[in-house]
């Protein structure tokens, strides 16, 4: 199992391998979670919100106008929450890099 050493002001480096495997690069962002056990990291990406919100907004519009007049029954709380099943559906995992 390979070392980690702690270095000033708390800071550590993950092996080359640990990196390659998650594909984890200088900058990227990493949560963490204290277990009984040790500490658990998992390699978090973040998106610009603006960005993300004209991309849902445009995706939200193609969706409008293919469907035409199908969503104006639909009351808002139920528009949201086809929105968020939608979202849940194409949420997945970073993909691991070889």
């Amino acid at each position: 199992m390979p070392l980690i050493k702690i270095i000033r002001g708390g800071q550590v480096t993950f092996p080359k391998v640990f990196r390659d495997k998650f594909g984890l690069k200088e900058g990227d962002l990493m949560e963490y979670e204290i277990r009984e056990d040790g500490i658990f990291f998992k390699p978090k990406e973040v998106i610009d919100r603006g960005g993300a919100l004209q991309a849902f907004s445009e995706a939200i519009a193609k969706m409008q106008a293919k469907a035409g007049n199908k969503f104006k029954s639909l009351s808002e709380e139920e528009l949201y929450d086809l929105i968020e099943k939608a979202v849940q559906s194409i949420e997945k995992p970073k993909t691991k890099k070889r």
